[in-house]
């Protein structure tokens, strides 16, 4: 049996005391406790995708993911006043079990601030509002960050038509039992959103643990990053665009993302990416694009199938072919 080193204890005892009391307070009873959601899903794929550059990818049906979300809502007189969320993931064929989100959130007055502290998704850019988590055609921030949850605190709300979140957590995302280099990363966003349209803006200062299965080689960076995000619909087309920049260890690095998907018929919806990274300005060696093609269609409730074909330039080079098959299902007890 394997055991994490002792310059570990500290940061898995603290991540265990969050985890076991969002347990212990999703447990609890009470007599304003509203039922309890359960949902989850099940992300089949036969791909030729590759996890890190220079594999190849089996093109062979394996279950990618599979999750399970609880929800449960405390509210008193004024409406809903605490919520606690706990997510597990059970990735590649179910060798890889991890938590997702996991956290406690207490709720202001109408929604207009928040504060919730555990494990959640970092509020930069388009992963904010739109997580692409199990979608086939995803957004910039493995590459661009290389970290999307983290365990801390956020404060977040709206003041008029400005939606608002400040974070402050630790940096070790998923590496928690692999490093104890815990640093504090700072991620803030603000947006003004009017109707379907947003506009956001966001910063991120830290010392980032990399996920070594985003396909990062080095295993930190000192990064400062800025990004500009838009979502936007028109009618059956719906555009989110983001542009980022900043610095990783004192080295210029930016890009951007474009994201389109148009519903052809109810259940048929087109989908595209186009997307550019480059890890060294003015050096089109360093640079590398990436765009992609395909197809949502809903079979019945909660049942989708997807196809899409990918290229990416740069280095490392190639074309990648996907097929999926996603269920979801939500359910209160």
């Amino acid at each position: 049996m394997w055991f994490p080193p002792m310059k570990n204890v500290v940061v898995a005892c603290r991540s265990r005391v969050v985890l076991t009391l969002l347990g212990v307070t999703l447990c609890l009873s009470s007599a304003h406790a509203q039922s309890l959601q359960v949902s989850g899903g099940l992300d089949g794929r036969v791909t030729t995708e590759r996890e890190n550059p220079g594999e190849t990818g089996p093109f062979q049906p394996q279950l990618t993911g599979a999750f399970l979300n609880l929800r449960k809502v405390w509210a008193d007189e004024f409406g809903d006043r605490w919520i606690g969320v706990a997510q597990a993931d059970f990735d590649d064929n179910f060798s890889r079990v991890r938590p997702y989100q996991l956290y406690l959130q207490y709720k202001g007055p109408l929604g207009k601030w928040n504060v919730r502290a555990g494990q959640y998704l970092l509020p930069f850019g388009l992963l904010a509002t739109y997580d692409t988590e199990r979608l086939v055609l995803q957004g910039l921030e493995k590459t661009s960050l290389g970290i999307r949850k983290d365990t801390g605190a956020e404060a977040f709300g709206r003041y008029g038509s400005w939606d608002y979140a400040v974070s402050v957590s630790d940096g070790l995302s998923d590496q928690r039992f692999i490093s104890s280099q815990a640093n504090p990363v700072l991620t803030a966003r603000v947006a003004y959103v009017q109707g379907d349209a947003q506009l956001g803006f966001s910063t991120l200062v830290a010392r980032v643990l990399l996920d070594p299965t985003f396909g990062f080689t080095s295993p930190n960076a000192d990064e400062r990053r800025f990004a500009v995000d838009a979502t936007k619909a028109f009618g059956p087309l719906t555009l989110r665009a983001e542009g980022v920049g900043g610095t990783d260890n004192d080295r210029g690095v930016g890009g951007g993302v474009l994201l389109g998907d148009y519903a052809l018929t109810p259940k048929l919806e087109l989908n595209t990416r186009y997307a550019y990274w480059n890890t060294a300005y003015l050096n089109p060696e360093n640079a590398g694009h990436g765009a992609g093609l395909g197809f949502t269609y809903q079979l019945r409730q909660g049942l989708f199938f997807r196809t899409a074909g990918t290229y990416q330039s740069g280095r490392d080079e190639h074309y990648g072919f996907t097929l999926q098959l996603y269920y979801e299902f939500s359910k209160l007890l």
